[in-house]
């Protein structure tokens, strides 16, 4: 037993419920890139057959479709015929430990863990409740990952029975690109059909409330209004309500008199990729646990406006790697744009502090030596437990 689990690479089943392909499905392809082949190797079971899906296959990832069902009185069949496919899944493919990729998802994978007797863990992306935490994770889960620190204290106040002595931080990642060429930039702009002589403003993801549209919105038809020439791009869609806030969203550029400022662009799967295409990156959001869109902004040497909540600042270093605003607050997110419009010098001395911050904290090599430091401590002392359990039969 000891030299099965010693000598074979180990197995990981992440488990995903992905019913659209945004932050943390992207952060899930990232975790599972950053992982040593000759230690660990992922197969991953989807509650949908979606975006993710196509990704993972593309990448030669094991995946298989298993329906995510919460437990419910009315649904008691579904649930545990969702549980039991996850452990025929985990038993055929000899999955070491079970990894759930959010909170919601933990559910039917943390009672999928206790019938297999193996290490599971949850991703914890997102504020909740005590009572949601309570309800997802009341299978037991061997340690919480929390994408940022705010995140983590905020759910150690909500419950901290779960996660004060058996939580940590890991930081998402992402591989750091060769820094873009002026051509590049040139090319990725016209391609995206903005004019090549202003300042490009972008924002990047969902196009939603909680990520400040409307607030993004009204600090450029303030700029607008000052008279300064910015080219500004959305690039994203409401994925949650088929496109009804984005819509919104035109037309209310459209009324302030902004249709020749402002460039829908709709969803991008290619989004990271399209950055270098803009001299700042506004992140207005109101919540914002970690935020790829940061991430991806100060990798590609951009500055980044952003709101002064969640993970943001500590990605963020006011006045040295970007600028950090008041949540909800056009006319200071109008004022912090407008001062690297004025400067360009100092955005772009922003972008490359930002830049070498990311590569010391958020380089995926950084962020696969900490989630493969979770995994060995919890399968090490699972073998140091095998070890002793034999010597104590002999």
């Amino acid at each position: 037993m000891s030299r099965r689990v010693a000598g074979r690479v180990r197995t990981i089943l992440y488990v995903a419920w992905a019913p659209f392909f945004s932050g943390a499905e992207r952060a899930l392809v990232r975790t599972i890139e950053s992982l040593d082949p000759s230690r660990y190797r992922a197969v991953v079971a989807l509650g949908t057959d979606a975006e993710l899906a196509n990704e993972l296959r593309h990448r030669g990832v094991r995946v298989e479709i298993v329906p995510v069902v919460y437990a419910e009185w009315r649904r008691v069949a579904p649930w545990a015929a969702s549980i039991a496919r996850l452990v025929r899944l985990a038993r055929r493919e000899g999955a070491a430990a079970i990894h759930a990729n959010d909170v919601p998802s933990f559910q039917a994978a943390g009672y999928a863990a206790r019938c297999l007797g193996v290490p599971a863990w949850s991703h914890v992306r997102f504020p909740d409740s005590s009572a949601g935490f309570h309800w997802f994770l009341k299978s037991g889960c061997s340690k919480a990952l929390f994408v940022s620190d705010d995140l983590r204290r905020s759910a150690i106040a909500e419950a901290p029975d779960l996660f004060d002595q058996t939580s940590e931080v890991v930081y998402d990642g992402l591989s750091i690109p060769v820094e873009a060429t002026a051509d590049d930039c040139a090319r990725i702009r016209r391609d995206l059909g903005l004019p090549s002589d202003r300042f490009a403003v972008g924002l990047i993801g969902q196009v939603a409330e909680v990520k400040g549209i409307w607030d993004f919105i009204e600090a450029v038809r303030t700029l607008s209004d000052r008279g300064v020439r910015l080219a500004c791009g959305v690039i994203g869609d409401d994925l949650k309500t088929k496109g009804s806030v984005r819509v919104a969203a035109e037309q209310a550029s459209r009324d302030k008199g902004l249709a020749g400022v402002i460039k829908f662009l709709g969803f991008r799967p290619d989004a990271d990729r399209l950055v270098p295409a803009f001299d700042v990156i506004a992140v207005p959001s109101h919540i914002e646990p970690l935020g790829n869109a940061t991430l991806e902004a100060m990798a590609w040497a951009r500055p980044v406006v952003g709101s002064r909540v969640g993970g943001i600042p500590e990605m963020v270093i006011d006045g040295a790697t970007g600028l950090l605003v008041p949540s909800q607050d056009p006319g200071r997110l109008a004022d912090a744009i407008e001062s690297l419009v004025v400067d360009p010098n100092r955005a772009r001395a922003m972008g490359l502090a930002g830049r070498a911050r990311a590569t010391e904290l958020f380089d995926l090599s950084v962020h696969a030596r900490r989630i493969q430091g979770v995994y060995d401590q919890a399968l090490s002392a699972g073998l140091r437990g095998v070890i002793d359990r034999q010597r104590v039969a002999s």
